[in-house]
């Protein structure tokens, strides 16, 4: 086990059809959200680990006791905004609008704001730096959108792959107090250097396991936390669908069923926890 080093595992609570891959061809879809997280919930019990969901409003409005059962688990509960929308579908009132709505939702679900923020689809790029502005007027106090490479989907390239201050252009690492007030917890990729995404998502369901691990390794060695984010829905071989593209099959769906085992590997070699808890050592 590698245990010195506290990484960050997070979960996008979500509709598995509101991925912006699917939204726009899936119909009459069966939701299976709460059968989900049970099962998530289950697998961080059985390694007394505690992590971050970030929740989209309208599910926490809708499932306010499934809320109070992952807060009362001690998980910690951050936004993914109100309704699945990426940032760069919206303006910065409408940006404002859905952090407003999604915190209240989620306040009134548990009884806390949320500290943190998740963009869906990773979209604060350098396209949309100017959502950290947002965030930061609203309080929130960290963000974990930024994906440190480029990928066919989402991505910054050459952004710093350890949790650092927002400088003066959003992408850069600042000494002291940063542009932005808030602390930004990039995706792991598997090396400094050598960018591969390994963070979660479709990359976990596709990569060995083994290769995982030792991208965790690598960036604990450096001193890295390695933030880990994971949707309920892929953990749940009952939500596959065979009735859109093959492409969007592959990429939503492969390795669904052997994601859970994958995941309890990287639980038991290393320590995890949620983002509120590595946010003292950053801001």
């Amino acid at each position: 086990m590698h245990r010195t080093q506290q990484n960050i595992i997070s979960f996008d609570l979500e509709h598995w059809y509101m991925a912006t891959l699917l939204r726009d061809e899936v119909t009459n879809p069966t939701a299976r959200l709460e059968e989900s997280v049970d099962i998530v919930l289950s697998l961080l019990s059985e390694y007394n680990t505690r992590a971050t969901f970030f929740v989209v409003g309208t599910i926490a409005e809708k499932y306010p006791n499934l809320m109070e059962r992952i807060v009362g688990d001690g998980h910690e509960i951050g936004s993914h905004g109100h309704t699945h929308t990426p940032i760069f579908e919206l303006n910065k009132a409408e940006f404002a609008e859905e952090l407003t709505r999604s915190s209240d939702a989620i306040t009134s679900a548990v009884g806390q704001r949320p500290l943190g923020f998740r963009a869906p689809n990773f979209s604060i790029t350098r396209k949309t730096s100017w959502a950290l502005n947002v965030l930061t007027s609203q309080g929130f106090r960290y963000d974990s959108s930024v994906f440190p490479v480029r990928t066919p989907m989402y991505g910054v390239t050459n952004a710093p792959v350890e949790p650092y201050v927002p400088g003066e252009d959003s992408f850069s690492k600042t000494a002291g107090r940063g542009a932005h007030e808030l602390v930004e917890f990039p995706l792991a990729v598997f090396h400094p250097t050598f960018r591969v995404p390994i963070a979660g998502g479709f990359y976990a369901r596709l990569l060995p396991s083994k290769l995982l691990r030792k991208g965790i390794k690598t960036l604990n060695r450096r001193g890295i936390p390695a933030t880990l984010y994971f949707h309920p829905w892929e953990f749940n071989p009952r939500v596959v669908r065979t009735d859109i593209s093959l492409h969007k099959q592959f990429v939503s769906f492969h390795g669904v069923s052997s994601l859970r085992d994958t995941v309890a590997r990287i639980l038991e070699s290393f320590e995890f926890g949620p983002l509120r808890e590595l946010l003292p050592a950053y801001a």
